[in-house]
């Protein structure tokens, strides 16, 4: 499962150049969370929002006339509590969840008795793996190991184990040291295409910014769309054709479009 969804991305030998000058009034903006806005803490629940951070987003959410959605593999209530807009679209665990702009929430829930089975197994594996952080996503189970790199063939093991726990409707998806079981037929494409169809999406050129082999999806569906897709650090192989250094970098380039859309402020729609 895990060498299936690497190889859904290609190797792109040459650098990749920087991101290309946007123009607010055509961007329909999607942006992933840990490793793109925010830096890579040792445990999810540390991460630190940089002061500011909240006020553009909010302020350049207004110039692109609502257009502008955040897609992670946190729920929607993270989300929230890390960033403070809960008016703005938004993918929560990977699609699973998705507001839409017009406030409309829907939710995948796979029936609870599988799920608690699933949250059983899937503490015995974690406590079985010394250093290994199990986070209860309630519908999606990630195993991290950021604290014990070299502990990835185990946990990848691990997480095979806990698939075939979980049978049909349950696929693996791969990330920065996590691995992490999540409901089948989501994923951030998925719901990137989804909230394209509608305003105050629909027309606009899609724009991505993302780290990670979750963020992959996003950029295949960017490319479909005739958009820009941007990669938020070194990662290789990908689907981008843009990149930035780092989350540093990152916010630095949504202070700039912010300033250049706030000479063509919009409504949000």
């Amino acid at each position: 499962m895990l060498d299936m969804i690497r190889s859904e991305t290609h190797p792109l030998d040459a650098p990749l150049p920087p991101p290309p000058q946007a123009q607010p009034a055509d961007v329909a903006l999607f942006l992933d969370l840990d490793g793109t806005l925010l830096d890579f803490a040792a445990r999810p629940d540390a991460v630190v929002v940089e002061d500011g951070l909240r006020t553009r987003l909010r302020r350049l959410r207004t110039a692109l006339g609502g257009a502008l959605a955040l897609l992670s593999g946190r729920s929607l209530q993270q989300i929230d509590a890390l960033l403070g807009l809960p008016e703005a679209a938004a993918a929560g665990l990977h699609g699973a969840e998705l507001r839409r702009a017009n406030g409309r929430v829907s939710q995948l829930r796979p029936e609870a008795e599988r799920l608690e089975a699933l949250r059983d197994r899937a503490r015995a594996i974690a406590a079985a793996l010394p250093g290994v952080l199990l986070e209860d996503k309630g519908v999606a189970f990630a195993l991290h190991y950021r604290n014990v790199p070299d502990a990835a063939p185990e946990v990848e093991r691990a997480a095979h184990e806990l698939l075939r726990f979980g049978g049909a409707g349950f696929e693996l998806q791969a990330g920065n040291r996590v691995v992490e079981l999540k409901p089948a037929g989501v994923d951030k494409g998925v719901a990137l295409a989804a909230l394209m169809l509608e305003a105050p999406f629909a027309g606009r050129v899609p724009w991505m910014l993302g780290d990670d082999l979750t963020d992959e999806h996003a950029f295949a569906r960017v490319e479909e769309l005739g958009g820009v897709s941007i990669l938020v650090g070194e990662r290789r192989p990908t689907r981008a054709r843009h990149a930035l250094a780092d989350p540093a970098a990152a916010r630095a380039w949504l202070a700039a479009l912010a300033d250049a859309a706030a000479t063509q402020p919009m409504e949000v729609r």
